[in-house]
């Protein structure tokens, strides 16, 4: 009978110490491999995001005002042959309102926005930013160039940022645009 059971504990299954442990460690290297590229996909998605935001709302911001300069009928503001640099730009539209194309503090952050008597229309989301707590800070900039004879041309520069601050690095991002725009409707 001591025969029987020795021989039938030769022939059970199962996993040693040593088996299950590398299997765990195995297992372990694995996982933290997955989620680490799980994080980076994350985060580069975020990146992204970010960026994809940042950029949609600068060119319609771009699009919006060249529309308006070109469709204008004056830039009331001071252009000169050797160009003059202002944080805002007032025209005088074809149904001869006046519109100033700058920046507006609004809920924390600065956005770029066209104002005219009836009211003031945002060109960029609240997703993004200018820079700063204030207009005075604001990255936006136009330069206006112009003279007796010489359609009225502007250069538009600004830079967005995300709103907000963020808590990493990979939630931060910021563009810089810049364009030209001239009159077609009058030389100034």
């Amino acid at each position: 009978m001591q025969l029987q059971i020795s021989q039938n504990q030769k022939h059970q299954k199962g996993f040693t110490l040593l088996e299950m442990v590398v299997s765990i460690g195995i297992v372990a290297v694995v996982s933290v491999v997955l989620s680490q590229v799980f994080i980076a996909t994350l985060r580069s998605n975020t990146k992204t995001e970010i960026f994809k935001d940042i950029k949609q709302n600068g060119e319609l911001a771009l699009e919006s005002m060249v529309r308006m300069i070109q469709n204008a009928k004056q830039i009331t503001s001071d252009c000169t042959e050797e160009g003059k640099s202002a944080q805002s730009l007032t025209i005088i539209n074809e149904d001869s309102g006046q519109t100033t194309l700058g920046c507006i503090f609004s809920d924390g952050s600065t956005r770029l926005a066209s104002s005219s008597a009836e009211s003031s229309r945002y060109l960029t989301s609240a997703n993004v930013t200018l820079g700063g707590t204030s207009c005075g800070l604001s990255t936006l900039t136009f330069v206006c160039y112009g003279g007796p004879g010489i359609p009225a041309s502007v250069t538009i520069s600004f830079q967005l940022a995300k709103s907000g601050a963020a808590a990493q690095a990979f939630e931060q991002g910021s563009e810089s645009f810049q364009t030209t725009a001239t009159m077609r409707n009058s030389a100034q």
